[in-house]
Parts: structure tokens; C-alpha cells; sequence
């Protein structure tokens, strides 16, 4: 049955478009019934150039909002479109169930990813008695030449996204889909809050999860309690406001990680007897958002580069942090894309937006905060361990 037209849609429901081949498109399909009375979604059934090229010239003359996609395709078209692209990623519950389908069938499996291995699979197949190799492509010319090497090396069965079982299957290989329904949901689910919010910012001016001002409101002194261990904390404050090195606080919800993270700003020599404008505290949640919309918020936007963008583009918080403190909160839940962006801005201190080519010197002390166990993602392949080590030069508690 065709869709309406773009002008008989509802102005005010999100307009999203799904791009996918092979396998991936019925997942999509089956997820649309769910969300489709909450946005109007359509799927293109293409990948890679000719995806970029069909939704570049429908943005020509029809809205839309978000596009959903998945795997390389989806990094692909995020990096080429003109508007946000929400990419489903493959959960580690989703890594688990592929692999038991796959022993059903052999204990020799290959497991193929797009760019990143997954260094915690070392000790699930030890623990498991399973042979399990794993590789990891950039390219469809990557891809072929992967799934043809783990074939000469005797594998039976592999794991992955739609092309690299597509590729499998055509080598005579057993291929099982990496991707779930609930991942798939969840990546509607974000989109439907991306194009929500982006709509809300394009009329009523943006929303961001960033302190309401740019100044720290509290002191070491609003630091109550008088065990030996809130001292302790006390004098770590003290000495690691002297430093410019980046600090990591580790702790419960609640327990006052923001309110230290400013005690460390507002301690900071610099700030005795100084105003604040011209040293400003910035906070953002980096667990609030869907990733293409915490990716504008982190590093700013030039003009026209998605759908709802503001007129001059706008700064992100590292630009409004600069020459002061940036507190990244909830760390643990950044996506490991934007992981590899935010390395990438602390090692060359300047900052590219989202749509631009101009890089843009900063100059910020990085405060990071988080409930869960770094070290333990970092083993899981959920956090990068170069930006960890460089996040946590300096430890609270």
C-alpha cells in the first residue's frame, strides 16, 4: 500500500526514514507496526552510495526528521547525510544469543564487526569451550575478503550484520543475524526522542541537559560531614584543583559527584577572587541523550547540517566550556563513536562541529563522573582504555 504524500502528513509527527538491506529491512519492517502511530516511517531499501544518494535527493523536496539505519551502512550514511542518522548497535545480550545459535551448529564460529573487536569475548569463549574468531571490516571489499579468509580457515558459521551474513551464505557458510528486535526497538525509540527534540529546538530555542548557567554555585565548604573518609575527600578536592589534569569521580547516584566537580572548579587558584565569566562550568549529562543529538551538544554544529539546525550553526559545551571546566557526567554511557571523537578532542585540543571542516581551538579541564565500573566496561570493549586512562589521570574517591 503506498504512503501519503509528504503533505498530507501531520506537521507536528516525526518524519522518519529506515535504510537498510538484506535481512535487516524485515526487522525493520516488523518494529515500524509498533511505532507507526507515532511518526510517519519509511524504508528505503538501499546501503552505502546509493542510500546517500536517494535520501539526498529526497531532502530536496520532502521533510525528514531522522533516519534510522544500522552496521557500516549506518556509520556510512552518518557521515554523509544532512541529517541525524541513529545507528542500532548490537548489545552484548545480542552478541550472546548469535553465538549460542551458532554452537548449535559448530564449535568453530567467526565473529565480524565493523571496525571494532569486542576484547571481552577473550574469556566468554574460554569459559564456553567455544573456537571463536574474531574480525572486523571497514569496507564491502573488507567484508568479502574477511568472510573468505574465515572460510579457508575452516570456519562453519558466522556471526554479524546483514552483509557479512549475506557474504557467508554465499560462501557456502552458515550466516546468523547479530541483530535483535529489542535493539532494533531501541533504536526507534531514540529516534522518536531525537526528532522530538530537535523539533522542540528549531521553535522554542535549544534544550540541552547543561547547567542552567555557566558558573559553579558550590563550594568546598557545602561539602558536609566529619568522618576521616569526607576528609579525605576534602583534601583530594584541594590538591586536585592545583592540577589541570582531567579528574574522574566515581560514585553511587546521589552521593554529590556534580557538587565536587565544581568544589574542584571553584577551588582552582585562578578562581580566588575572580569572576566567574571568563572561567565558566559547564555540565552535561552524556546518558541524557541519543547519540547524534549528544554528538551536536558536545561539539557544536555549523549551519545546515541536519534538518532543524539553527541559522549560524551553535556552539557546543566544549566551546562554551573553553578557558574554564567541562564536566561530562555519566561518562559511562557515552556511545564508543563519540568515545573516539571526544579522545580525539582531548589529544589535539581544538574541537571540528558537526557539518564543518574549520577546527576550533579549546582550552578546558575535563571533569568526568560516573555511577558504574569504568574499568570493568573497559574489559567488556564498552569503553575505549586510551580515553579511560586519559579521563582518569587524577581519581575521586
Amino acid at each position: 500500500m503506498k504512503r501519503p504524500a509528504p503533505t498530507d502528513r501531520h506537521a507536528d509527527k516525526p518524519v522518519i526514514w529506515t535504510a537498510s538491506v538484506s535481512r535487516l529491512s524485515e526487522l525493520f519492517r516488523d518494529i515500524t507496526l509498533e511505532f507507526d502511530a507515532l511518526a510517519d516511517i519509511e524504508p528505503i531499501h538501499l546501503g552505502f552510495d546509493e542510500a546517500v544518494r536517494e535520501i539526498r535527493e529526497r531532502l530536496a523536496t520532502q521533510r525528514c526528521d531522522v533516519v534510522i539505519s544500522a552496521g557500516s551502512n549506518g556509520a556510512y550514511l552518518k557521515s554523509r547525510l544532512p541529517v541525524p542518522v541513529v545507528v542500532a548497535r548490537a548489545s552484548g545480550f545480542d552478541v550472546m544469543q548469535a553465538l549460542a545459535r551458532a554452537r548449535q551448529i559448530t564449535t568453530r564460529i567467526g565473529l565480524v564487526s565493523y571496525q571494532e573487536e569486542m576484547p571481552a569475548l577473550a574469556e566468554f569463549q574460554q569459559m564456553f569451550g567455544l573456537d571463536i574468531a574474531q574480525r572486523t571490516y571497514a569496507t564491502e571489499e573488507d567484508a568479502r575478503a574477511v568472510v573468505n579468509e574465515l572460510k579457508a580457515g575452516g570456519i562453519e558459521a558466522v556471526v554479524g550484520a546483514g552483509l557479512i551474513t549475506d557474504l557467508a551464505e554465499e560462501a557456502g557458510m552458515h550466516g546468523i543475524f547479530l541483530y535483535s528486535s529489542a535493539t532494533v526497538r531501541q533504536a526507534f525509540e531514540d529516534a522518536l526522542e531525537l526528532a522530538r527534540l530537535t523539533q522542540l529546538e528549531s521553535t522554542r530555542g535549544p534544550l540541552l541537559p547543561v547547567a542552567d548557567s555557566l558558573r559553579a554555585r558550590h563550594h568546598l565548604k557545602d561539602l558536609r560531614g566529619d568522618s576521616a573518609a569526607m576528609e579525605a575527600v576534602r583534601q583530594s578536592i584541594t590538591l586536585f584543583a592545583r592540577s589541570p589534569a582531567s579528574v574522574l569521580i566515581q560514585g553511587e547516584t546521589g552521593t554529590g559527584k556534580e557538587l565536587a566537580a565544581q568544589a574542584i572548579h571553584r577551588a582552582h587558584p585562578l578562581m580566588q577572587g575572580k569572576t566567574q565569566a571568563s572561567h565558566p562550568f559547564v555540565a552535561i549529562n552524556c546518558g541524557a541523550l541519543a547519540e547524534s543529538l549528544l554528538e551536536s551538544e558536545l561539539f557544536g554544529y555549523e549551519e545546515g547540517a541536519f534538518t532543524g539546525s539553527r541559522r549560524g550553526g551553535r556552539a557546543g559545551v566544549f566551546e562554551a566550556a573553553h578557558r574554564g571546566t567541562l564536566l561530562l557526567d555519566e561518562i559511562g554511557e557515552m556511545p564508543l563513536p563519540l568515545q573516539t571523537r571526544l579522545l580525539r578532542v582531548l589529544e589535539e585540543r581544538e574541537v571540528v562541529r558537526v557539518g564543518g571542516t574549520r577546527p576550533i581551538p579549546v582550552q578546558v579541564r575535563i571533569i568526568s563522573a560516573t555511577h558504574c565500573d569504568l574499568e570493568a566496561r573497559v574489559r567488556e570493549g564498552r569503553f575505549r582504555a586510551d580515553l579511560y586512562y586519559r579521563l582518569s589521570v587524577l581519581r575521586l574517591p
